[in-house]
């Protein structure tokens, strides 16, 4: 494995020394002044966010009002804001300077809709989203700038305002059949690309008005995905871009190989949701190696727990000659709590022959309650290269999780992470070549695989790395 970066050892040597302890959280900006704002409100952070991008103001100079409700005009205004602010225009007439082409006659330009007048605060932004086609008005000729708006109509116009882009994978949600039918594209796509997720039960919740906290949530994560992409760090190496050839993926009937210049082995993870599994099948059927839960952090407490299969599917996939990786599910949100969670992972895993890599799977719960929840793409960060460093300490090999929305938007920063493997989770439509665009040696790229041996969907997994000699 070769030396860390410059900015890799700089970040690590911030990290990793001392007691090892993630001592500053997120802070608010100096002089937020909204005193409705508690410290530690699992909105704070994205308030804050919008407040110092100038994405969305608050109700007043001292108050942001986090439990109102989000309305249609203050939606406006913000995608307004985040649009640049172009002028607008309508039959001729410049509404930032009232001015009229000369050979227009002097009359006034009639505004689409019978409630915004040319004097509303909103106008501006009212008039670019409807010209834009992002939001509409209602059949009586309204806007209804100061009507709630709720989780479907928020999904669609974001949708909109992204060209109605279509999802690659059907989203989960048990209320999806209920969703209404103007909307259905927009809400797979919201929780496909990771703006909108699902709520503790299931549901997209779709018809449930929006918070004005939860509203600063969604826009703080557009931005990050589509707006304001940051570039690495100056002292950080530019992150290696995705040169896989997308010809040359092709499925064999039952799992997606690769027939270009990199390794291809066909592959699963699972966990104790598969029940007991039949080892010898999995592997008859062509499966190379297994990814395998080892344990997991609680979403809402911090205990650690260990798979209640890891255990018996370790020790079948091996001797059913497989090749062996295991991965925890993370749930930490300090440096402190990475470090427990390798420690703990080493002592599960020492008896077994393991081959493949030994992965940090940090995922986010964004239930209000979660411990997860708006947790910052530096504390994940400062997390993983925690975990790497002690499973790479004890001569294993380390690799990082993610999905895209987690490294464009908020989650793992792979500027910092560029000397481990990075295994990607992209469900494609079809099998279709993942659009990410940096490098990955792993790709999770289907959630509904049917292996034989395994009862029910079964994630399935191709690896472009060989990785079999690495850990031996």
């Amino acid at each position: 494995m070769k030396l860390p970066s410059r900015g890799l050892r700089a970040l690590l040597a911030g990290v990793l020394s001392a007691a090892l302890i993630l001592t500053t959280p997120m802070a608010l900006a100096a002089g937020m002044p909204y005193e409705d704002v508690a410290e530690g409100a699992w909105y704070e952070d994205a308030v804050e966010y919008c407040w110092s991008h100038e994405i969305m103001d608050g109700v007043s100079s001292t108050s942001f009002a986090p439990s109102e409700l989000m309305t249609r005009g203050v939606l406006a205004e913000a995608l307004y804001r985040l649009a640049g602010e172009p002028v607008v225009t309508l039959e001729g007439k410049d509404y930032d300077s009232g001015s009229q082409n000369a050979e227009e006659e002097e009359t006034p330009a009639q505004y689409p809709f019978s409630d915004v007048d040319p004097d509303h605060p909103y106008a501006d932004a009212i008039l670019w989203a409807y010209q834009e086609g992002i939001i509409g008005g209602y059949d009586d000729g309204t806007f209804g700038p100061d009507t709630p708006i709720t989780r479907e109509q928020i999904a669609a116009i974001f949708w909109q305002a992204q060209g109605k882009k279509l999802s690659q994978a059907a989203a989960p949600f048990t209320d999806l059949k209920q969703v209404s039918r103007w909307a259905i594209n927009a809400v797979e796509w919201v929780w496909y690309v990771g703006l909108m997720s699902g709520k503790e039960d299931g549901s997209f919740h779709y018809a449930g008005y929006t918070t004005r906290a939860e509203g600063a949530a969604i826009l703080r994560t557009y931005d990050r995905l589509f707006i304001s992409i940051p570039d690495p760090d100056p002292d950080t190496s530019p992150i290696a871009p995705n040169t896989y050839d997308n010809s040359a993926f092709v499925s064999n009937g039952r799992y997606l190989t690769y027939r270009g210049d990199a390794s291809s082995f066909i592959g699963v993870d699972v966990s104790s949701h598969q029940k007991q599994i039949d080892w010898a099948q999995v592997a008859a059927s062509g499966v190379d190696f297994a990814m395998i839960r080892a344990g997991y952090r609680g979403y809402y407490n911090p205990t650690l727990n260990k798979d209640a299969y890891f255990d018996y599917n370790i020790q079948q996939a091996l001797d059913n000659g497989l090749e062996v990786g295991v991965y925890f599910f993370s749930q930490a949100v300090t440096v402190e709590e990475a470090q427990e969670e390798a420690y703990l992972l080493l002592e599960w895993i020492k008896d077994y022959d393991i081959t493949y890599p030994v992965v940090f799977d940090w995922e986010s719960v964004n239930d209000e309650d979660s411990r997860t929840k708006d947790t910052d793409g530096e504390t994940v960060t400062k997390c993983a290269l925690a975990f790497c460093k002690i499973i790479e300490d004890a001569g294993y090999l380390p690799m990082t999780y993610g999905s895209p929305s987690k490294v464009y938007a908020d989650g793992i920063q792979l500027e910092y992470l560029q000397d481990y493997p990075f295994w990607l989770a992209h469900y494609t439509k079809d099998w279709e070549p993942t659009s990410f665009r940096y490098h990955y040696d792993m790709w999770q790229y289907s959630s509904t695989g049917s292996v034989p041996g395994i009862e029910g969907n079964v994630d399935l997994d191709l690896c472009l790395t060989d990785f079999s000699q690495w850990n031996r």
